[in-house]
């Protein structure tokens, strides 16, 4: 059995979720992710700023056999396509790794924690399709004529 050194750190170039972090606050980002949970941290990689492009991620997978895992600066920098996710999962999993997500504290660790990351994967992309773009107001009233009212009222009747 191979030793494990560590966990590697995945940081990008590309903005997540809409804002650009600076790799620096990414980096501190992880290393305080790290050290709050005494995970053995080891450098980031960073990932090219091309749409769409994930070599790095890839080359940090490929490390896995020697790592204990991977911290990610975020969950949402993790590939779009769904397939494309669960097979990294599963790698993770297969090398009896872990894969972190420092922004929103979330650990990949067995296979039931993979619905939990899909899950909030899915919310956060559904969310500006949501009527209002996501923004309900607490005025307590309620228009009736709105599509999202109409259909919910239909699923509760």
């Amino acid at each position: 059995m191979s030793e494990k050194f560590g966990y590697r750190g995945y940081i990008g170039s590309r903005p997540v979720r809409g804002t650009s972090y600076p790799h620096r606050v990414q980096n501190l980002v992880i290393r305080d992710y790290a050290n709050r949970r005494k995970l053995p941290y080891k450098l980031s990689a960073t990932e090219y700023a091309m749409s769409g492009c994930y070599m790095m991620l890839a080359d940090v997978v490929t490390e896995l056999p020697s790592l204990d895992g991977i911290i990610l600066f975020s969950l949402f920098m993790l590939p779009q396509r769904p397939q494309r996710r669960r097979e990294i999962y599963d790698r993770v999993l297969t090398e009896k790794c872990q894969l972190h997500a420092a922004l929103e504290a979330m650990v990949l660790a067995d296979k039931n924690d993979i619905e939990h990351f899909e899950e909030t994967i899915e919310v956060a992309f559904t969310l500006p399709h949501a009527p209002m773009r996501s923004y309900y107001p607490k005025t307590g009233k309620i228009d009736e004529k709105d599509s999202f009212w109409k259909a919910l009222n239909q699923t509760i009747d």
